[in-house]
Parts: C-alpha cells; structure tokens; sequence
C-alpha cells in the first residue's frame, strides 16, 4: 500500500506539467485461479461440521492510477498504478475465518485514441508487474501457522486490455466508464495453499494463473481536449 501512495503523489506532482492525461479509476474486479478455488474447496470438503461454507475469493475491489505522457500521436505511452482487494468471511459457531487478499501492480501503459474515427472511444494495453498478499485471521485474531503469522506473498506478471468511452464534463475533466480483462498467466505464491488449508501441494501447484474482468468509471484530467 506504501507502494501505491508514494507512486500516486509522484504522478500528482508531475501531472500538470508533463502528462497529457492523468486518469483515476475505481471498479468492481471478478477474480478467477482455478488453484485458489481448489485450495477453498478443499478447505470445505475437509468441515463437513461448518454450517457456512467459505467462499471463494472472486469478488473484490479495484483502484488504479495512470500517467499518459505527450504525444501528438495516437497511441501514447504512460505508466500504471494499481491495488484491489478481495476477502473471503465466513462465521461458523464460535469461529470466524477470513481471508483477505491484496493485490499491487506496477506497469506501463499503451493508450490508443483515433480521434477522427472513434470519437470518445479509447484502449489501454497495460503490462505491469503483479504482487500478491494473502493474510488470514481467525475470531479477529491474525492466525498463526508453524510458529509464525499466516501469510503468502506472491509475484508474477499481467497484461490488461481495457476500453473506455469518455463523457465530457468539463473543459479538461472527463469521465469514462470501462470494461477490461487481465491475465496473470503465472504468479508464484507457494504458501497460498498453506493459509488457505494448512496443506502444501495437496490441492495444486505453488504457482497459479488468474483471469479478472472489471467494469468502473475512470476520471481524467487532460491537457487536450478528446472531442
């Protein structure tokens, strides 16, 4: 999260001045590794007692913040920020267990606009470093597991295609709502599984790919006017 903060104040201080645009996006992020789920079900199989099943980490939250730098082209290149946040909450008869999951990419953006063709309509190509963080917590408390705080932390790489239409509100402020889809064909998190089940290589491999899909509303302070 330090991350995020720091890179935010620097596009803040530097946008305008040197960014043609400089965008912030909130959305809704649908989370999907097929070794995840594996590990919660198992986890589940293994509780037949739980009245409360514990579900699966697919529904989070997304923030971002993107610097595009000039250009008089029509593709431009700029930078990414990003963090989401998915939990899992399930209560069961004096036990409550939670899985909260954080996600942080850095990455580097192709913005393309064709004014004259697709007036309003833009597309981002993000290729970002991903890292990961997995924490659980058991009746408010951080669990412990082999003598030490439960926790798995991960990194690997993700590419991002996302569309947007932008919705002019003033001379230079704009909002657009968009859809994107990312992929993380393999992140490396070899403890994932043990937070989850207390298990190593039962369920799945120490690495996992992930797909999500978003839809949000981007704000956006440009230099230039995009209609």
């Amino acid at each position: 999260m330090r991350i995020v903060v720091l890179v935010s104040l620097f596009l803040l201080k530097f946008s305008c001045s040197m960014a043609q645009e400089f965008k912030m996006d909130v959305s809704y992020t649908y989370l999907y590794s097929d070794q995840w789920d594996k590990a919660i079900q198992t986890y589940n199989f293994s509780r037949p007692t739980f009245a409360e099943k514990q579900p699966l980490l697919i529904h989070g939250l997304n923030s971002s913040l993107s610097y595009i730098f000039k250009s008089t082209k029509n593709l431009n290149h700029g930078i990414n920020v990003s963090y989401s946040f998915f939990r899992s909450w399930a209560e069961n008869e004096n036990f409550e267990n939670i899985l909260n999951l954080h996600f942080i990419n850095i990455g580097y953006v192709l913005h393309y606009e064709k004014k004259e063709k697709w007036k309003g309509v833009y597309t981002d190509l993000i290729i970002s470093a991903k890292s990961s963080g997995l924490f659980r917590g058991i009746n408010g408390e951080p669990f412990e597991y082999d003598e030490s705080t439960s926790k798995a932390f991960g990194i690997g790489g993700d590419i991002c295609l996302k569309t947007g239409y932008y919705l002019k509100l003033k001379k230079k402020t704009f909002l657009s709502p968009f859809i994107s889809v990312a992929y993380t064909p393999y992140l490396y998190s070899p403890n994932t599984e043990a937070v989850i089940n207390q298990t190593k290589s039962l369920t799945g491999e120490n690495w996992t790919g992930i797909l999500t899909t978003q839809i949000g509303l981007s704000f956006h302070i440009s230099r230039e006017q995009n209609n």
